[in-house]
C-alpha cells in the first residue's frame, strides 16, 4: 500500500509539474503575442506617419520649384493667312513656349488651323490659399498644361496636341529627379481628381478644371498666352 501511495504521489507531482510548465508556457506565449501585436501596431503607425511625411516633402519640393516659376508663357506668331475672297480659309502660326525670363524653353513649332479663331485648350490646377500660412507659399499658385490648339471650325478632339498627354510640363520639372508621386497623381488623374472633392482637399487643391481662351488672329500680330502664378489663363496681344 505504501508503495502504491508513493507511486500515486509521484504521478500527481509529475502531473502538477507538467500543468505548471504548460501554464507558464501559455502565459509566456500570451505575453509574447501581446508584445508582437503592440510592435505591429507601432510599425503600422510609423509607416502611416512616414507616408504622410513623404507626401508633405513632395508638396514642399513642388512648392520650392514653383516659386521659381512666376508665369507660364507661350508666344504665338501669325505667319500668314489664306483667303477665299473675304473669307479666311486657314491661318499658319508659330508656337513657341518660353520660360519665365522670356527665353525659349521648347523649340518653336509651326501649325496651320482652319479659319482665324484660335482656342488654347489647357488644364489648370489652383492650390489652396491657406497653404501660404503653412510654409508652402507656392501652393497658392496656379499651374497648367497647354493641352491642344484648335479653331472654331475644328472638333476639339481633333486639335493639335501641345504638351504630351499625362505628362508634367517641362517648365515644372526638376532636372535632378523624377517627378514625385504627388505630381504624377495630379497630372495623370486630372479629370478623376476634378470630380472628387475629397481628393482635392487631400492634395491641397482649390480648383482643378479646363480652360480654353480664344483669340481672333490677325497677320503681323504676336500673341502671348500666359498663366500667372496667382491667376488664370489669359491672352495678351502685341
Amino acid at each position: 500500500m505504501k508503495s502504491f501511495l508513493q507511486t500515486l504521489l509521484c504521478i500527481l507531482l509529475i502531473f502538477l509539474a507538467g500543468w505548471g510548465l504548460s501554464y507558464l508556457s501559455f502565459s509566456h506565449n500570451e505575453k509574447v503575442h501581446q508584445q508582437l501585436g503592440k510592435l505591429q501596431t507601432e510599425l503600422e503607425t510609423t509607416q502611416a506617419e512616414k507616408a504622410v511625411l513623404e507626401k508633405e516633402n513632395q508638396k514642399l519640393d513642388l512648392a520650392n520649384r514653383l516659386l521659381k516659376v512666376d508665369v507660364r508663357r507661350a508666344r504665338i506668331e501669325v505667319l500668314g493667312q489664306e483667303k477665299d475672297g473675304e473669307t479666311i480659309r486657314n491661318t499658319t502660326i508659330r508656337f513657341t513656349e518660353l520660360d519665365s525670363t522670356g527665353a525659349i524653353l521648347v523649340p518653336p513649332r509651326e501649325w496651320t488651323i482652319a479659319g482665324d479663331l484660335l482656342y488654347i485648350d489647357s488644364l489648370v490646377v489652383k492650390f489652396e490659399d491657406e497653404q501660404v500660412e503653412t510654409a508652402t507659399p507656392a501652393q497658392s499658385q496656379s499651374i497648367c498644361v497647354f493641352r491642344r490648339l484648335f479653331s472654331e471650325h475644328q472638333n476639339p478632339a481633333d486639335g493639335i496636341p501641345i504638351d504630351p498627354e499625362n505628362s508634367i510640363p517641362v517648365i515644372y520639372r526638376s532636372s535632378s529627379q523624377e517627378p514625385s508621386p504627388y505630381e504624377q497623381e495630379i497630372w495623370r488623374q486630372f479629370w478623376e481628381i476634378s470630380n472628387d472633392p475629397q481628393r482635392q482637399k487631400q492634395l491641397g487643391i482649390r480648383a482643378i478644371h479646363g480652360e480654353a481662351p480664344n483669340q481672333k488672329l490677325v497677320p503681323g500680330r504676336i500673341y502671348y498666352v500666359e498663366l500667372r502664378a496667382s491667376g488664370g489663363l489669359s491672352i495678351r496681344t502685341e
